[in-house]
């Protein structure tokens, strides 16, 4: 009997680890769908610009003004598997060494500001790249940007963000199908780029203003005393 048990698991086991988890790309340009993303700041009902870039040139269309530059905010990958799921549910990606998938915005010799920048992929926890199997799990996952004002780096999360005040945002949900990864045969999967147009994330805004620098290091303090209170209690 036990030989049997042994023999059932070591079967599961198998087919889950044949099906690796499902990835997506958190590119955001040279997608080649000719549309992108992009992120706006807007300050007291105001849309001041673009994130990202030095000049006042912009090739995603009004407004022109760009805001700070691209590596003083930061965009990250939400994510859950399966489609249409609320955005409640999601959270942030992990690429397979355990990183945060994050990134910066285009600065102005990129051309486009507003763009963020991101070759990572995230791998999207229960899912798979290929169908088939014992208990195939979904090769589809509903995603999601989140974009923050990171004062320097000092806010490495939006929760951080969102704690000491500083502008913060998010897209709508979309999903993305065919996931990447390795199937159970055949050579890997390329991870799909995030979708953009009608039926993708589109452009969204961070709202607030950037607050001064003695500010953002008392919501910071805050931010991490409001943390390790977290942790004491869990």
């Amino acid at each position: 009997m036990k030989k049997s048990i042994t023999g059932v698991v070591a079967l599961l086991a198998g087919a889950f680890v044949a099906h690796s988890q499902g990835t997506v790309s958190f590119a955001n340009y040279n997608n080649g769908s000719g549309s992108y993303s992009y992120v706006s700041l807007v300050n007291n009902g105001t849309t001041v610009g673009k994130l990202g870039g030095t000049t006042a040139a912009s090739s995603a269309g009004s407004p022109t003004a760009d805001v700070g530059n691209g590596n003083e905010w930061t965009a990250a990958l939400y994510g859950a598997a399966g489609t249409g799921d609320a955005a409640s549910t999601l959270l942030p990606l992990d690429q397979a060494n355990g990183t945060p998938v994050t990134a910066t915005f285009a600065d102005n010799s990129a051309g486009n500001p507003g763009e963020w920048y991101g070759s990572e992929v995230g791998v999207v926890p229960g899912t798979q790249s290929g169908t088939g199997g014992v208990n195939p799990l979904p090769n589809s996952a509903t995603v999601q940007v989140y974009a923050w004002y990171n004062a320097g780096g000092t806010l490495t999360s939006y929760s951080a963000a969102l704690a000491a005040g500083a502008p913060t945002g998010f897209s709508t949900t979309a999903n993305v199908t065919g996931l990447g990864g390795q199937p159970a045969s055949g050579p890997p999967n390329t991870a799909p780029t995030l979708p953009t147009g009608s039926a993708g994330i589109g452009n969204f805004n961070v709202t607030g203003s950037v607050p001064e620098p003695s500010t953002i290091a008392l919501g910071v303090m805050g931010a991490s005393a409001f943390l390790m209170r977290l942790r004491k209690k869990q």
